[in-house]
């Protein structure tokens, strides 16, 4: 692998980290704008993330997985992240089902992150408007 390829690589894995950061901060506004106090929105920010980590192949390969979670976790957002974070970092998973998620891994999050921030950031904006007109 060429220096300039595994820089490139490297890079385009950061960017979608980054994308990944942009598309669930979008998340976190709308439920910070839809709370009443600070210390609720710390709450509910965090308590809908700890399954969609813990149900992916963050923390745990996928066909260590029961049966049921691994179809759930191949199409996690944040499995097909990872794996396809490693696979541009040259680790990748290995394939433990034949679905698409492991196939286009870089290809589904990318649809994943523009999802996420085209269904959640017009509601928080409209939230946050409707906040501050009042």
């Amino acid at each position: 692998m060429a220096l300039d390829e595994g820089l490139g690589r490297a890079m385009a894995a950061f960017g979608l980290l980054l994308l990944l950061a942009f598309s669930m901060l979008w998340i976190g506004a709308l439920i910070g704008l839809s709370v009443k106090s600070v210390e609720v929105a710390a709450s509910a920010g965090l308590i809908w993330l700890f399954p969609v980590t813990f149900i992916s192949n963050i923390f745990v390969p996928g066909d260590r997985l029961p049966e049921g979670l691994k179809t759930i976790a191949a199409w996690n957002p944040l499995s097909t992240v990872t794996s396809a974070c490693r696979d541009l970092f040259g680790n990748p998973n290995p394939i433990v089902t034949d679905g698409f998620p492991a196939r286009h891994p870089l290809l589904l999050s990318l649809i994943y992150c523009v999802a996420i921030t085209a269904i959640f950031g017009p509601l928080a904006i409209r939230k946050y408007n409707r906040a501050t007109a009042a």
